[in-house]
């Protein structure tokens, strides 16, 4: 504010604010720090996040133990079982897929593919969050503790770690890759009972 100017209000600025001896201000002159407001917003939106994520992995992960228990109890056998095609299988879908889908979009054809790809990796890791959580409750709670009480205490975990920067999300992501990777090995294994139980009996050769 130069030498002779006159403000009916007050000065706020993001910069320390600058009044010469022969300018009027009637109201306050005050500078504001922008950037603690956006810390503060950053913090209120990830809180809102965090939330969002511990509520409806919550509910999914209920809804999974309560209507498809036998598949919940083959993810768990599965990722007891077979720690390294859980975790090969884990990594293919949650790195390599996402990989795949972006690749396809250099491609005219391969854009729908490339953009059923991206969408799916959002439900994906949330079931594979769950199914993660799942397999380190059991393996904290052991029979005859039910899968429900097993998944809260795997879930209750890592939500908890969520907080922690840096170490949460690798904990998440460690999570997801295994549960993801438990999903599949179980559903293999599912796929491989069936056919096997469907293949015709030999016959025997008359003589």
């Amino acid at each position: 504010i130069e030498d002779g100017a006159r403000v009916g209000g007050g000065v706020v600025s993001s910069r320390e604010p600058r009044v010469a001896s022969g300018a009027t201000v009637e109201d306050d002159v005050e500078r504001v720090r922008f950037t603690n407001f956006f810390n503060t917003l950053g913090w209120v939106l990830w809180l809102v996040w965090w939330l969002a994520v511990t509520i409806s992995t919550l509910v999914l992960g209920l809804l999974l133990v309560s209507l498809f228990p036998r598949a919940a109890e083959a993810t768990v056998r599965a990722g007891r079982s077979r720690v390294g095609p859980c975790i090969g299988w884990g990594l293919l879908l949650a790195v390599a897929l996402p990989i795949l889908s972006v690749a396809l979009f250099f491609t005219v054809l391969g854009i729908p593919l490339g953009l059923v790809g991206l969408a799916a990796m959002v439900p994906l890791s949330a079931v594979g969050f769950v199914a993660g959580a799942l397999v380190l409750g059991r393996r904290l709670l052991r029979e005859p503790r039910s899968l429900a009480v097993a998944f809260l205490a795997g879930w209750g975990i890592l939500r908890l770690l969520d907080l922690i920067p840096g170490i949460g999300n690798l904990a998440s992501f460690a999570a997801t890759v295994y549960g993801l990777g438990a999903l599949a090995v179980a559903a293999w294994r599912a796929a491989h009972a069936r056919s096997s139980t469907e293949a015709p009996a030999p016959v025997a050769a008359s003589t």
